[in-house]
């Protein structure tokens, strides 16, 4: 794996290719989706406001939700001041703990669903503002967000920022491996980020070639892409190294996960004790879309020309 690419210029390292794939993801979102946009008789246009808005949402929520990942990291308790203050006024944090701000405005450390749902916040703000149907062009999007959530997660396999699995004895080759990148682990690993990737592209392929042309009901396109992706994002996160929010029995020894090259045996020792707060999220996206889905019968086709 390769974490970025090496060009010395005036001290700057190079590009990361966890940010080369992110924007490739994005710049297939604006290739699909005006065509998309156009063929559904809206308005094309409005796919630049909405990739634009899409990647603002997408970088501040998915940073804003790294904190809340790591808040027992950054969020002490230290005598004489404020657990919550006295953080806040050190950019590098206190010693031996995460800083809230050098974390925030780092290159690393974001949650997709932090910047999912700040995203779809933005967009939702835009539609409103321009009196769009926003069930029209939620459903538009979903094929573009299936795409760009597998080359997303193939940013994170080519980068190797840490989206492995735990340990595993199984030999597949593809689904396991021994992670080597920026945070290489030293034993044979579940191979998570290719595994939502492809699934991520089955998704795409779905969207693109068949639902887009079933003349579903309003919304049930972007319904049906909430539960697929969520469901996914719940079972795969059972085999990733993730802290459960709320431990249902003894989490592994140590609390915060260490670089595993220091300490390759924890991800021997590691063992899913919890729901992550993906797993939460994931399992709210997943119960909404079931409601909606059934709610409103939305599997049922329309008359509707496109």
């Amino acid at each position: 794996m390769i974490e970025r690419i090496p060009i010395n210029l005036f001290g700057w390292e190079g590009p990361s290719t966890f940010s080369i794939m992110l924007m490739l993801a994005f710049l297939t979102g604006s290739y699909l989706l005006p065509r998309e946009l156009k063929r559904r008789g809206l308005v094309p246009e409005a796919a630049d406001s909405i990739v634009f808005l899409g990647v603002i949402g997408t970088l501040i929520g998915a940073k804003v939700f790294f904190i809340f990942e790591i808040w027992d990291q950054i969020f002490v308790k230290t005598p004489g001041y404020s657990q919550y203050i006295y953080p806040l006024t050190h950019w590098n944090g206190i010693p031996g703990h995460l800083g809230v701000w050098s974390s925030l405005f780092s290159g690393g450390g974001l949650v997709f669903y932090g910047g999912f749902l700040f995203g779809v916040a933005f967009i939702l703000l835009y539609f409103r503002t321009k009196k769009y149907k926003a069930g029209e062009y939620f459903d538009a999007m979903a094929p573009t967000m299936a795409i760009g959530y597998c080359l997303g997660r193939l940013g994170c396999f080519i980068s190797g920022d840490g989206c492995y699995g735990h340990y595993t004895d199984a030999d597949i080759p593809i689904l396991v491996h021994t992670f080597q990148g920026a945070h290489p682990s030293g034993v044979p690993v579940w191979n998570t980020p290719v595994m939502e990737a492809f699934t991520s592209f089955l998704f795409f392929l779905y969207f693109q070639f068949y639902a887009r042309y079933q003349n579903f009901k309003t919304y049930s396109i972007f319904w049906q892409y909430i539960f697929l992706h969520g469901l996914a994002r719940l079972s795969f996160e059972f085999l990733r190294v993730n802290k459960a929010v709320i431990p249902f029995w003894n989490p592994p020894q140590m609390a915060n996960i260490p670089h595993p090259a220091q300490n390759p045996e924890f991800l021997k020792n590691y063992y899913w004790h919890g729901f992550s707060q993906s797993q939460y999220i994931s399992l709210l996206f997943v119960l909404l879309s079931l409601f909606f889905l059934l709610r409103y019968r939305m599997w049922v086709t329309t008359t509707r020309e496109m």
